[in-house]
């Protein structure tokens, strides 16, 4: 690829730069969603200590994963915004921005529940077990957390309730890839740290 063909490629309204970093952001919060992993190391406890570490540890990691969740449910919104400018403005990827904003409007519904944090703060054991099993952590006829279960958020992981983890993922990823097609989005390092990019741009 000739340097002007790098130029242009780098040339992306800001409207399609500002989508891309949300996009990238969501997938990184599902990345570090999907990297908390709470197990209790061998039979269930006996000793009181012991039982208040497993319910600490298990507290842990559902808050970590919520706060995960919430960073992925707030990036995966304001994706939809630039999303909406992108599909008026941007004809080549109007049919993209449009399955992106049909996939994830189910989101829309959950910005005020997932804003009350009146029984967010885990005070009492129902709150977290309400929690993994409106989001499909253990079997929604579960009476209760056992205390052998590994905590995980897999790709069936309802974000908000209402959509898997794994499909809106691969949507966000999809669409990233779609643009970074057209576009160089973001900032490459070659082999010896310096930027990838014409001296221009660096300037």
């Amino acid at each position: 690829m000739s340097d002007d063909d790098s130029m242009k490629r780098l040339e992306a309204p800001a409207s399609i730069y500002l989508l891309a970093e949300h996009l990238d952001a969501a997938l990184a919060a599902g990345e570090d969603l999907t990297g908390v992993l709470f197990i209790w190391p061998g039979a269930a406890p006996r000793e009181p200590e012991k039982i208040a570490e497993l319910r600490e540890g298990q507290r842990s990691a559902i808050e970590r994963i919520r706060t995960f969740e919430l960073a992925l449910i707030s990036r995966v919104l304001k994706g939809r915004e630039w999303a909406e400018e992108v599909a008026e403005s941007e004809e080549r990827f109007a049919l993209m921005a449009r399955l992106y904003l049909g996939g994830t409007a189910v989101l829309l519904d959950a910005v005020e529940e997932c804003a009350d944090v009146s029984a967010a703060d885990f005070d009492a054991g129902s709150d977290l077990l309400a929690y993994v099993r409106s989001r499909g952590m253990i079997p929604a006829d579960a009476p209760a957390l056992s205390d052998t279960t590994p905590l995980v958020a897999g790709e069936d992981f309802l974000v908000a309730r209402r959509i898997p983890l794994g499909p809106l993922l691969d949507l966000a990823a999809m669409f990233l890839d779609t643009l970074e097609a057209e576009y160089e989005l973001f900032f490459r390092y070659d082999d010896s740290g310096s930027f990838g990019l014409p001296a221009s741009h660096l300037l």
